[in-house]
């Protein structure tokens, strides 16, 4: 609980620090002498209360509002030939229609098998790169990491054996699915 504490406060100090410097910063050096002195030339205020006065109660005329400039973090970028410029924004805009979906093709037993051949080889690769990770925390004595090292081992080879079942069924099924349709057996 300490620690939380400290960390809390760590960063409180920090966000202060943080806020003071980029209030002296916001100000450029050359300005701040011009503050200093106004500042030290302009004289008490005399009475915390303000009084009221005739000018304050006739209406002053609204001036125009000035016209918005872009943002500054705004990009504008000049419109060449052949740009289509953008439709300006409307309150309740009619719903769009969505383009068709294309159906989705035919899952074959051909893509099937060679889909899961390539899951197969990643899998495969996987579990090389586990063996070694294992023979490595072996040699380093990290008894830790070898059961969990085991444990993936175990379960990726679990996974490998349904595969290569998978691989034996799809391939009597594609050569099946060849020889309805008379092409050459995978």
């Amino acid at each position: 609980m300490k620690t939380r504490y400290r960390l809390m406060l760590m960063a409180a100090v920090a966000l202060g620090v943080a806020v003071s410097l980029g209030l002296l910063w916001r100000s450029s050096p050359s300005e701040a002498p011009e503050v200093m002195e106004e500042a030290a030339s302009a004289p008490p205020p005399s009475s915390p209360v303000p009084t009221p006065t005739v000018a304050a109660a006739v209406p002053r005329p609204e001036s125009p509002p000035e016209p918005q400039a872009a943002p500054r973090d705004a990009t504008v970028v000049a419109l060449r030939p052949g740009d289509v410029a953008p439709e300006p924004e409307v309150a309740n805009p009619p719903p769009q229609t969505n383009d068709e979906l294309q159906p989705e093709l035919p899952q074959t037993a051909q893509w099937k098998l060679e889909k899961t051949t390539h899951i197969t080889a990643l899998l495969g690769r996987d579990v090389e790169r586990l063996e070694h990770e294992r023979e490595l925390a072996e040699a380093r004595g990290d008894s830790g990491r070898v059961h969990q090292l085991e444990t993936l081992l175990k379960r990726h080879h679990g996974r490998l054996v349904g595969l290569r079942e998978e691989l034996r069924t799809l391939t009597e099924a594609a050569a099946a699915e060849a020889a309805r349709e008379g092409r050459p057996a995978p």
